[in-house]
């Protein structure tokens, strides 16, 4: 869109503006800006509009430079979102402005751009990074080494004026951006991981605060201490807790817990983070010396370890953070409900993650309806979502071998028709990611009376379970292949349909 045009109508009625931004675009959705946001964006436009003059060239072309600005650009599935973004036609150029109404740290201000910049470095070499402060009309400029300064309107209307800028991206911004760049697994890229070549969300960093300084306190206490950290899968559970234990470690020993069996990536972090060790939570004994307890997808540790954990940390008095999906499946007996009653009674702290950070958002609310058909989900986009059908094991394997060529990964469920074809195990896949997954639901699979969705056999509760797991770790693309079950491949595809 063109800045000028857009702040050229006022900013006094945020509904005007918001459907005028809306126009601009041509975007059928409608985002309503904030007038705090309008404000700073025409201010700034006021501010630049003399030093784009004084450079000389005629009134149309001061006006065509500020053409070609994505406004409060989102990238998809992670939340990660820009003010002002224009990225030069061959995508080599990139020029990024933020927003902001009052004053704030200049620590801040280059925390977030230097973010910023890590983002936008997967599509282009050259960034310009600069932030506007409106209250006290201060312009900043974050430079390639990261150092920040405070600069003047010249230093960008000249960037504006490059050649390079004449000729912009003018649509589809998303298919320069994957979140599967962006988004961290520790057990998947250990590597990244241990460089620290990521970044913490604002609610990550909030909620590691949080618990260092209950951590702070409870030292003082002489006490167990328990903090449950809660939330849905790619909320960030997993990097929070790995991220806190290298924090923890720098002193003290750590010891993380999980489910599943560890993963080449594991046992790549145990062998290079000092004072961290990853381990199966049934492996635990309480004859070592730890100082920190991690305990990751907690609600899924048996009751017996749990109950050794918890027997070490009181004798001990040492902290110990679990971390849960509330929304995993919960199996027939309801054992998952009483092991989260369990954790919450003893909770010191419990914090609660809000929105997903690495699942792909309609793979998850999709993944919500296929569980329980009480779900609803109204206006979700289910256009990466392939559900098919197979009426026997042969085509189903057709069908499913024609998906691994396009490089969907298959994950196995234990027992029955799932078993076609080889594909990722319950064990095999804690802590790992993948762009694509096909999943083959068979005749055990139905829907109880409270509609949500079951398996019969000896392995029942670890299908659904993997189930869960497998699609939850989605980033991209999904295929449900259902086998020789059309009123479960009817009831499955009216969730694709969005229909009931």
């Amino acid at each position: 869109m063109n800045l000028y045009l857009l702040t050229r109508a006022g900013t006094e009625d945020k509904k005007t503006f918001s459907l005028l931004a809306r126009e601009l675009t041509g975007d059928t959705r409608y985002k309503e800006y904030s007038r705090h946001e309008a404000e700073s964006l025409r201010t700034l436009i006021d501010a630049l509009l003399p030093e784009l003059a004084s450079q000389g060239g005629s009134d149309s072309e001061r006006v065509a430079f500020l053409d070609g600005f994505f406004f409060s650009y989102t990238i998809a599935h992670i939340s990660k979102e820009f003010d002002l973004l224009k990225i030069s036609s061959d995508g080599e150029y990139v020029l990024n402005i933020e927003l902001k109404s009052e004053e704030i740290e200049e620590s801040r201000i280059s925390r977030q751009l230097s973010q910023n910049r890590y983002y936008l470095s997967h599509i282009s070499g050259t960034i310009y990074s600069f932030t506007y402060v409106m209250e006290s009309n201060t312009l900043y400029q974050l430079n390639e080494k990261g150092y920040l300064r405070v600069c003047g309107m010249r230093d960008l209307a000249e960037i504006l004026r490059r050649p390079v800028f004449k000729e912009y991206v003018r649509e589809d911004l998303d298919r320069y951006f994957r979140a599967a760049d962006y988004l961290i697994s520790p057990a998947a890229v250990p590597e990244k991981f241990l460089q620290g070549s990521y970044f913490l969300t604002n609610q990550q960093a909030e909620f590691e605060k949080r618990i260092l300084d209950r951590i702070a306190e409870q030292k003082e206490e002489e006490k167990a201490l328990v903090i449950t950290v809660r939330g849905s899968a790619g909320t960030g559970k997993t990097l929070l807790l790995y991220d806190l234990a290298m924090e923890l470690s720098k002193k003290k020993r750590v010891l993380i817990l999980q489910s599943g069996k560890l993963q080449r990536g594991h046992n790549t972090i145990n062998e290079r983070l000092m004072r961290v060790l990853i381990s199966q939570a049934d492996d635990f004994r309480d004859g070592e010396e730890w100082d920190y307890i991690l305990i990751d997808e907690a609600i899924r540790v048996r009751d017996s370890a749990m109950d050794s954990v918890l027997r070490y940390i009181k004798r001990k008095k040492i902290p110990c953070v679990m971390a849960y999906d509330p929304h995993f499946p919960v199996d027939p007996d309801d054992s998952l409900s009483k092991a989260e009653e369990r954790m919450e009674d003893l909770s010191d702290l419990t914090l609660e993650f809000t929105g997903n950070i690495r699942i792909n958002r309609p793979v998850y609310s999709f993944l919500r309806n296929l569980m329980n058909r009480k779900e609803k989900s109204p206006g979700a986009d289910y256009s990466c979502i392939d559900v098919l059908y197979a009426p026997d094991r042969k085509t189903a394997s057709s069908i499913l071998s024609y998906y691994r060529e396009k490089g969907y990964q298959k994950i196995t469920l234990p027992g029955g028709g799932g078993t076609v074809g080889r594909g990722f195990s319950e064990s095999e896949i804690v802590g790992l990611e993948f762009d694509s997954v096909v999943v083959i639901l068979d005749a055990r699979f139905y829907y109880d009376e409270d509609l949500r969705l079951r398996a019969r056999g000896e392995k029942a509760e670890e299908a659904i379970s993997l189930l869960y797991e497998g699609v939850s770790r989605t980033r991209e693309r999904l295929c449900v292949l259902v086998m020789g079950e059309k009123a479960l491949f009817g009831r499955i595809l009216r969730i694709r349909e969005k229909e009931d």
